[in-house]
């Protein structure tokens, strides 16, 4: 997966809102992202590890 784009629309995750971005917990080097297009990615460290449909 590219660690810079939405793997479902190809969207560039530095263009998304900040509050799109919800930490996983505090101090996690996970989080999650949610996309323009619907799809929740999960990022660990600030690379994508998964993603979801659009819904």
């Amino acid at each position: 997966m590219n660690e810079n784009r939405c793997p479902r629309c190809g969207w560039p995750l530095a263009e998304l809102p900040a509050s799109a971005v919800f930490p996983a917990s505090p101090g996690s080097r996970a989080d999650y992202v949610r996309c323009l297009c619907g799809s929740w990615l999960t990022r660990l460290a600030g690379v994508v590890v998964g993603a979801t449909r659009s819904g």
